[in-house]
Order: C-alpha cells, then sequence, then structure tokens
C-alpha cells in the first residue's frame, strides 16, 4: 500500500512537472508571434494568451473523460476557474493591490461575468450539460471575439501598443517558468516538443487523479476540483506571482479574466461535446454556487479600479471555504 502510495504521489508532481514544462516551452515559442501582433492586432494576441493559459486543464479534462471519468474533467475545468479567482487573485493581491484597467473591466470582466451567470444557469436548470449546451457555449465566444474586435478599433495607437505589450508580457512570464535545466530555442520544433509533453503531463496527471479517487473513495468530482483544478493551473500561479512582484499587477489580472473566459465557454463546451454529464448534488449545492459567489465578490472589488490585500483575503478565504464546503457535503 505504502509503495504503490508513494510511486502515484511520484507520477503526480511528475505529471504537474511535465505541464509546466510543457507550458513553459509552448508559450516560449508562442510569445514571439504575439510579439508580431502587438501593434496590429490585441485580439489575436489575446485569444493566444486565453488558449495557453487554459490548455493544460483542457487537456485533463480530455484525458478525463476518454479515461472514462468525466466528473474528473468537469471538477478540473469548473475548479480551475475558482482557482484562478480566489486563489491566484487572491494571494496576488496580498503581495500587492491589484489595478484593473477601464477597458479590461467593461469589456472583458463584465462578459466572465455574464458567461459565468449563462454557464451556472444552463448546469442548474436541468442539472445536466449536453452537447446543446456546449455548442451553445462555443457560440457564445463568437461574440466575445466580436467585441474585443471591435472594442481594439476604438483603442487609441497607445493604449492598443500598451495591451499588446502586457500580453507578451503575459507569455513571457509563463515562459520563463524554468523547472529543470532544459532550455530550448523559439521555434517549430520547441512548440511541438511543448505540446507532446504537455500531452504526456496531462496522461500522467490524470491516471494518478484516477487512482486516488479509486483508492481512498473520493469522488471523482471532489478530486478534480482539489488536485485536478490545482494542477494546471500551475502555470498562471507561477506567471502571476511573478508579474505581480515585478510591480506588473496588471498581468495577474487580465489572465484571469481571459483564461476563465475561454475556459467556461471553450473549455466546457468542448469538454460537453466530447461527453455530456449529469451534475452531482455536491455540484448544484456547492460547486455552481461557491464559482457564483466567488465571481460575484471579484467583480464587485473591481468595479473601483483594484483589488486590495484585504479584499484578496476575503477571496482567498472563500476559495478555502469552498473547499471545505465540498468535502464536508460528501462525508459519509
Amino acid at each position: 500500500m505504502v509503495l504503490p502510495l508513494l510511486f502515484n504521489i511520484g507520477l503526480l508532481l511528475g505529471g504537474a512537472a511535465l505541464m509546466l514544462k510543457g507550458a513553459e516551452w509552448v508559450t516560449d515559442s508562442v510569445a514571439h508571434v504575439a510579439e508580431r501582433f502587438k501593434t496590429t492586432s490585441v485580439a489575436v494576441g489575446l485569444i493566444l494568451v486565453s488558449i495557453m493559459l487554459s490548455l493544460p486543464e483542457l487537456l485533463v479534462a480530455s484525458s478525463a473523460v476518454f479515461k472514462g471519468h468525466p466528473q474528473i474533467g468537469l471538477g478540473t475545468i469548473i475548479g480551475s476557474v475558482i482557482v484562478n479567482i480566489g486563489l491566484i487573485i487572491g494571494l496576488c493581491s496580498m503581495i500587492r493591490p491589484l489595478r484593473v484597467s477601464r477597458v479590461m473591466l467593461l469589456r472583458d470582466l463584465v462578459f466572465m461575468m455574464v458567461a459565468t451567470i449563462i454557464v451556472a444557469a444552463m448546469a442548474l436548470k436541468d442539472g445536466t450539460l449536453d452537447r446543446v449546451d456546449g455548442t451553445v457555449f462555443l457560440l457564445l465566444f463568437v461574440p466575445y471575439l466580436i467585441n474585443v474586435y471591435q472594442q481594439e478599433r476604438l483603442l487609441g495607437k497607445k493604449e492598443s501598443q500598451k495591451e499588446g505589450k502586457q500580453m507578451v508580457q503575459t507569455l513571457e512570464l509563463i515562459g520563463k517558468v524554468h523547472l529543470g535545466p532544459i532550455v530550448l530555442r523559439d521555434g517549430l520544433g520547441v512548440f511541438l516538443a511543448g505540446g507532446v509533453t504537455l500531452l504526456v503531463g496531462a496522461q500522467i496527471f490524470t491516471d494518478s487523479l484516477i487512482y486516488f479517487g479509486s483508492t481512498f473513495g473520493v469522488s471523482d468530482l471532489i478530486i478534480g476540483i482539489t488536485l485536478g483544478a490545482l494542477g494546471p493551473s500551475l502555470p498562471n500561479l507561477a506567471a502571476a506571482i511573478q508579474a505581480t512582484r515585478r510591480g506588473l499587477e496588471e498581468l495577474a489580472v487580465s489572465e484571469t479574466i481571459g483564461s476563465n473566459i475561454f475556459t467556461l465557454l471553450v473549455s466546457v463546451g468542448v469538454f460537453t461535446i466530447l461527453q455530456p454529464v449529469t451534475l452531482e448534488a455536491s455540484s448544484r449545492a456547492v460547486t455552481l454556487p461557491a464559482l457564483l459567489l466567488i465571481t460575484f465578490l471579484f467583480m464587485g472589488f473591481t468595479i473601483k479600479g483594484r483589488v486590495t490585500k484585504v479584499e484578496g483575503a476575503v477571496l482567498l478565504l472563500v476559495y478555502l471555504a469552498a473547499l471545505v464546503a465540498e468535502l464536508l457535503y460528501v462525508a459519509p
């Protein structure tokens, strides 16, 4: 019992490490693409950032579906949104108050709130998320893209260049979360190596999640919301903390909002098209209410243009309370 446990702990950590390294390599190769777009298309850069930040949890969720554990996938995706706000924004704003630009507030944060409400409402309506729901979520991402392009046209050249530079900085920060001595040059080879490493890491990480759930009798949803959501979010967390410490704290907010929009609409959409799911009782009673609560709090805190240290502590406590509530709800 002890040896298999230690072995699978090693697999869990190894899978997370591979995802971190894969994210580093992929974003290293993508950063120079974003650099080319920073003065011509803020929208393209924004989508690149959103995809890169959300890719690890989407891979883990998809792997869980193909291995016959969709609840792990659902918990990983929804849990990652809660982690992004409660853990990442909470910790970063406790290091340094986070600024929120007017453009980010009106264009991105409002849309994130709308996406959260729609996903939660459709899930709570009949307790299921099916392929029709997934298609709706994907289609809802289209108006967001259109809105981003329209808003970009209204930005002044100076403001557009500032946003573009911030996106490149976000990618570069993730790409500089080095783990180990292996450093590759930018290019297609790095992108492919990073993609393969991400896939392998996601497979190993998912296998270890399944092991812990079956061995200790923990529900798949809880495993997904806790370990599943935390592991793939490590690149986001590391990049956000680095940005905050360097005085680029606005990046921590922008990466969270962009990642959450992509996760709620694209990741959940793809996931439910792959595998329609019926929500467990704890999802309806705890997970989705926690998602709505922490999102509403975040929105309320950012209206004034910043998230203070005290408000960050509140977000972190809500995240921890949500985890405790999940565990208590399913406890025998």
